[in-house]
């Protein structure tokens, strides 16, 4: 355990200071890499359904994330920028963190910014399989087991098996 001096060790008893993460906190199984933690299960139809707001909400997160990696660009350069200043970074950034958390509010595991990638936890034909999603895509047809990752994507099949109380 590593060694802290008296002032912070006092913070640490009022609640000042929180406790750094333990590593083995963020790198079990199933949560290294990702941006989010879901708990939600989708069925087909309802991935379907949320498709239309979910595309909405992915072009807005396109062009604020363009439009912050242009400012910042130019601010970096020591550039002026007809998209604004400092202040609009910031105003960008909340834009782009409030539309990434609409993502994790409905249930989607959110994979990537650039490009954004998303899946939706479900089960298809009785397994746990991730209907995923990839910026660019206009109809959710793609699903990968969670073990497999984006490198094992596989066609939505054509017939899927509706489980019971569900049809």
């Amino acid at each position: 355990m590593a060694s802290t001096t008296p002032a912070t060790e006092r913070r640490r008893r009022r609640g000042a200071v929180r406790p750094a993460p333990v590593a083995a906190d963020w790198t079990r199984a199933g949560l290294f890499g990702r941006l989010s933690g879901v708990d939600r299960i989708f069925t087909l139809e309802e991935a379907r359904l949320l498709l239309p707001d979910l595309l909405a909400k992915a072009d807005d997160a396109v062009a604020a994330r363009a439009d912050l990696v242009e400012l910042q660009t130019a601010l970096n350069q020591g550039m002026a920028s007809p998209l604004g200043g400092i202040p609009e970074v910031k105003a960008l950034e909340a834009r782009l963190s409030e539309i990434l958390g609409w993502f994790t509010a409905e249930g989607l595991d959110l994979k990537g910014i650039a490009p954004l990638l998303l899946d939706f936890p479900a089960r298809l034909n009785g397994d746990d399989v991730l209907l995923c999603w990839l910026e660019g895509e206009r109809e959710l047809r793609w699903y990968h087991k969670p073990d497999h990752g984006f490198a094992g994507r596989r066609l939505i099949p054509d017939t899927v098996e509706v489980p019971e109380g569900q049809a």
